[in-house]
């Protein structure tokens, strides 16, 4: 079932090219006015794209009054302001505006926010006791137009190898951020097992090379040595390795699980990847040569160990199981397993 949008501009302009934008993918509602689309607002729709300069009743008296009446309060308005309009951004957040799209608008920018914030609000309706953070809400939406608007600029075929190299970096700096908000967004869905998980296959080994990315200060720093092995083969750059997850807190998991690997390495020491198939399973065990104080081994995936504890979340969450071995002269393993994608093996 398609999410419904309502577009409220005084500008046929306007209105056209909004509605050209994201009539194939959503049902649209439009309103010239603002006393129009306060009457629409009562059919509750998904997201709101408000202009602020209209005549009569301008952008924010509109928001003010839906953020005023109970039926409407809780329904994202995103606003639509030329760049000196923009000033006024901080008045705009107090009345409960979730963001802002600066104009003239851009197309690749629209469809990105309205996609994110669309799916952001299917883990934060209003009545069902999910307490989601806003400040990462919005963070999560400002980090995927970042992301989707830097695929764009890299689909470009004239930028010379040393740019995109540049760009590319961007790119993944931004992707990582981008799942860590996710994450936050995704744990109070995750704690009271109300996540609706979007499924789909993921290249785990490609997910790895990405996290692995981010870290290379890190593994240089300390000269740490990372090897990831893909059923006992030492070269895994080439292959794939298909699992059933989502994609973004599949990252945060690996990346999660790396960071805290990376940490309690001795220096010049080996972290291990490795991923192998049983069954119906993923198997990835994560080893470094630290060892979990004796004080957290038996509560290490409780609250207080964050980081163990997110990847306990987002390990059942998918379906799989985690655990974990330690030993003073062994080091640490931490083992969890994914529902396998089609077509490995």
């Amino acid at each position: 079932m398609k999410s419904t949008i309502l577009l409220v501009d005084d500008e046929d302009a306007n209105l056209e090219l909004l509605n050209g934008l994201l009539k194939d993918d959503y049902t649209l509602l439009s309103a010239k006015n603002g006393p129009k689309a306060i009457s629409l607002a009562g059919q509750k729709p998904d997201l709101i794209l408000l202009d602020i300069m209209m005549p009569g009743m301008d952008g924010y008296e509109v928001c003010r009054r839906l953020k005023a009446k109970e039926q409407t309060r809780d329904i994202p308005i995103i606003f639509i302001a030329s760049k000196r309009e923009m000033t006024d951004e901080i008045d705009g957040l107090q009345l409960g505006a979730s963001d802002y799209i600066a104009k003239p608008l851009t197309p690749l920018e629209v469809k990105a926010r309205v996609k994110a914030y669309l799916a952001l609000r299917a883990v934060d309706k209003p009545n069902d006791g999910l307490a989601v953070c806003p400040s990462c809400r919005a963070l999560a939406v400002q980090l995927d137009g970042l992301v989707r608007s830097v695929d764009g600029l890299l689909k470009d075929g004239s930028l010379s190898p040393e740019i995109k190299k540049g760009v590319t970096s961007v790119r993944n700096q931004g992707f990582h951020a981008l799942c860590a908000a996710h994450l936050a967004v995704q744990l109070p869905a995750m704690e009271q097992n109300k996540l609706a998980l979007k499924v789909t296959q993921v290249d785990l080994l490609a997910l790895m090379r990405a996290v692995r990315s981010q870290y290379e200060t890190v593994l240089r720093n300390k000269k740490i040595t990372l090897k990831v092995q893909l059923h006992n083969q030492d070269d895994a750059e080439k292959n794939t390795f298909l699992v059933r997850g989502e994609k973004m807190l599949t990252y945060a998991l690996l990346a999660n699980l790396l960071e805290r690997a990376l940490e309690a390495s001795p220096a010049e020491q080996s972290v291990t990847v490795t991923m192998e198939e049983s069954g119906k399973n993923a198997i990835v065990r994560i080893c470094d040569m630290g060892c979990v104080a004796a004080d957290i081994r038996e509560r290490f995936f409780e609250k207080e160990v964050v980081v163990a504890y997110h990847a306990k979340l987002i390990t059942e969450s998918q379906g799989g199981r985690i655990r974990m071995r330690t030993d003073e002269s062994k080091g640490t393993e931490i083992v969890f397993s994914m529902p396998r994608g089609e077509g490995a093996g």
